[in-house]
């Protein structure tokens, strides 16, 4: 006798960038559940290259270089190979989180600190830990990215400066896209990495009648602007695309109230 399937029967929608929507997609699959991958925000390289440019082939002044996720590892390593330059060997690095360090690995870099929590606070805290105030540190993100690594630096006293490499904008025609699935009504689950995702399903769910998906999000602060919004929201644990599905099952088997 076939046992059921964890998601079995479930309709939960993926709005990560495709290139990293298909693990996932695969994976709740396997666990019986009907994925629909809409990615909500084009993730596309910083425009100004000569400043970009200009500022890698200075990367040998700082001691760590820090990066908030595994998109900011994946156009790091675009440039530096654009721009032919070599990683500096004195520089420790840091990374957010399990798949960032993964990236770091894959680019032929070892991540040196990786916080118990995946989230900018968390590395933030965990690299206080770590430097002085005669150090050097360079935070590599993109456009609509949180600040807490930098911004507890500064307060550190820390020589602390920002690289953005890649932007986060819209896609109008995923929106519309979205607001379509969604008028049909058969969505269990919707889930979010980054609050600019948050942020582009709003705008097209705004105008839809009915029921709302539950919504399932990595980290506290893609959490906090669901809430921002009027809406609750199950917060993986831990912050990866495993605990999204963990917490999605969990949800599923807990007891309903009468």
């Amino acid at each position: 006798m076939n046992r059921k399937k964890p998601l079995s029967g479930k309709h939960i929608l993926i709005t990560r960038e495709k290139s990293q929507a298909a693990s996932f997609a695969r994976l709740i699959e396997e666990l019986g559940a009907v994925p629909y991958v809409i990615p909500l925000v084009a993730i596309e390289p910083a425009a100004d290259e000569a400043d970009i440019e200009s500022r890698m082939e200075k990367l040998d002044q700082y001691d760590w270089i820090i990066f908030t996720s595994a998109n900011g590892v994946r156009f790091f390593t675009c440039f530096m190979e654009k721009f032919r330059l070599s990683f500096p060997e004195h520089c420790k690095t840091g990374a957010v989180g399990k798949k960032t360090a993964e990236s770091l690995e894959q680019a032929g870099l070892k991540a040196d600190l990786m916080p118990h929590t995946f989230s900018g606070e968390g590395l933030a805290q965990a690299l206080a830990g770590e430097v002085s105030a005669g150090d050097s540190i360079l935070v590599i993100r993109g456009s609509l990215s949180k600040q807490a690594v930098y911004k507890k630096m500064k307060e550190m006293g820390v020589q602390a400066s920002e690289l953005i490499l890649y932007s986060n904008s819209p896609l109008k025609r995923a929106q519309q896209e979205l607001a379509e699935l969604l008028q049909e009504g058969i969505l269990d689950f919707a889930t979010f990495t980054s609050p600019s995702i948050v942020r582009s399903y709003m705008q097209a769910a705004q105008r839809q009648p009915g029921a709302s998906p539950a919504f399932v999000c990595i980290g506290d602060v893609t959490a906090e602007t669901v809430k921002n919004y009027g809406y609750d929201c199950l917060i993986a644990d831990p912050y990866t695309i495993e605990g999204m599905v963990k917490k999605m099952i969990d949800h599923i088997e807990a007891p309903k109230e009468e």
